[in-house]
C-alpha cells in the first residue's frame, strides 16, 4: 500500500519540453521541470500539440491544459507504483478489547491526558491505521479525540465527537504511514479528561469477566498511561506519564499493514524511467481516446497505427521491429521489483540516493 496524495509529490520527476512552436509554447515551469533529466517529449509522438488538439474540450485554457498535463504525469506515477506494489499489504486487523463489555460501573478518573500509547515495531514499512474507535461512556458531553506523535508536540490528528449514548461508534480512517515527519517514535491515542463537558462523562470499568483481555495486534505494543494534570491540546512531557490500569473508554479498531509511501518518495529516482514510459504511453493514449472531431485530430488518425505500434510495439516477420514503450515499461517494472526486494528489510543507507520532496 501507498499514500496516493503523498506519492504525487513524486510529480516533476519527469517533465515535457517547451515546445519551439510558439503557439504551442504555453507549458509552465512545473510541467518543464524534471528533476530526473527524463522528458517523455522527447519521444517524437509526445507532442504538445497533439495533446492539446486531442482534449476534450477545444477551447481548454492555457492553465487548464497545463493542470491536464499535470494529471496525466501523477496518474502515471500512481499506475507505476500500483504495478511494482501489486501484492497483498494486509498484516492483521483486531479491535483492542474483542469480548464482552458489561456496561455498568464506571470509573472515575484523575483530570488530565488519558491515553493509549502505540509502539510500531522497527521493521521498515510497517504502518497502521486506526479505521473506527468504539467508544464506552455513561454520560454525556464533548471529548476531543487526539493521536500524537513524539516528534512533535501537536496531534497529527483529532476530532471533536459528541457523545450521547453509552455505546458510541466513530469512524476516524486516521492512517500512520511513517513518511514525513512522523517516522517511527511513539504513538498516544487519547483525550483530556477535564476537556469541556468530559466531567459529566465516566468510562466504564472493564470489569466483567475476561472484558479486559486485549488483542495482541501485530507489530505494535499498546498499553496504557496517563499525564495527570495535563490540561492543554499538546503532547507533554514524556517522563510525567504514569501506568494506568482504569479502562479509558476507547476501544480502537486497528488494522496494520505494509506501507511503501516513504520508500517510494525517499527513492523517487528508482522508479524515473518508468514514470517516464508510462508518462509517454499516457499521452499517447489520449490521441487514442479522443472525443472530438476536428482537423487537427483527422491528421492524428492518420498516425494512428504507428502510435499503437509506438505503445505495443511490432515484432513480425517481413516488418520493421518497433520496441514498444509497453515491453520497455514491464521491463523497467520487474527491475523495480527486484531492487526493491533487496531494499524492503533496510533501504536506509542503502546504495540509492535519498531524495527529499518540498
Amino acid at each position: 500500500m501507498f499514500n496516493v496524495s503523498k506519492i504525487n509529490g513524486l510529480y516533476g520527476v519527469v517533465g515535457l519540453r517547451q515546445p519551439s512552436n510558439p503557439t504551442y509554447a504555453i507549458l509552465d515551469s512545473d510541467n518543464t521541470t524534471s528533476r530526473s533529466g527524463y522528458y517523455a517529449s522527447d519521444n517524437p509522438f509526445v507532442k504538445i500539440e497533439f495533446l492539446k488538439s486531442n482534449t476534450d474540450y477545444k477551447d481548454i485554457s492555457d492553465a487548464d491544459f497545463n493542470t491536464y498535463l499535470k494529471g496525466l504525469q501523477e496518474e502515471s506515477i500512481v499506475n507505476v507504483c500500483g504495478m511494482v506494489f501489486n501484492e497483498s499489504d494486509f498484516i492483521d486487523r483486531q479491535v483492542l478489547y474483542p469480548n464482552t463489555q458489561n456496561n455498568v460501573n464506571t470509573e472515575n478518573l484523575t483530570g488530565g491526558l488519558i491515553t493509549h500509547r502505540i509502539q510500531v515495531s522497527p521493521d521498515k514499512n510497517i504502518a497502521f491505521e486506526i479505521s473506527r474507535v468504539l467508544l464506552l461512556f455513561e454520560g454525556s458531553g464533548d471529548i476531543n479525540l487526539m493521536l500524537f506523535n513524539t516528534s512533535s508536540p501537536n496531534p497529527i490528528f483529532s476530532k471533536v465527537i459528541t457523545i450521547n449514548t453509552s455505546s458510541h461508534e466513530e469512524v476516524l480512517d486516521w492512517r500512520v504511514d511513517n513518511s514525513g515527519g512522523t517516522y517511527k517514535g511513539e504513538y498516544y491515542f487519547g483525550y483530556r479528561s477535564n476537556y469541556n463537558g468530559i466531567g459529566t462523562l465516566k468510562p466504564y470499568k472493564r470489569d466483567y469477566e475476561n472484558s479486559n483481555i486485549e488483542s495482541c495486534v501485530s507489530h505494535l505494543n499498546i498499553d496504557k498511561f496517563q499525564f495527570v494534570g495535563h490540561s492543554s491540546d499538546i503532547l507533554p512531557d514524556l517522563t510525567i506519564k504514569v501506568a494506568m490500569s482504569q479502562s479509558t473508554g476507547l476501544n480502537p479498531d486497528i488494522t496494520v499493514y505494509e506501507d511503501y509511501t516513504d520508500l517510494i518518495v525517499q527513492n523517487e529516482m528508482l522508479f524515473a524511467k518508468a514514470i517516464n514510459l508510462e508518462f509517454q504511453i499516457n499521452c499517447l493514449s489520449q490521441y487514442l481516446a479522443s472525443l472530438r472531431s476536428n482537423n487537427e485530430q483527422k491528421t492524428s488518425e492518420r498516425i494512428m497505427l504507428r502510435v499503437i505500434q509506438e505503445i505495443e510495439g511490432q515484432d513480425r516477420d517481413g516488418l520493421v521491429k518497433i520496441t514498444g514503450l509497453r515491453p520497455q515499461l514491464l521491463r523497467s517494472i520487474v527491475s523495480i521489483s527486484k531492487e526493491i526486494d533487496r531494499l524492503r528489510r533496510g533501504y536506509f543507507g542503502g546504495r540509492i540516493k535519498r531524495a527529499t520532496l518540498v
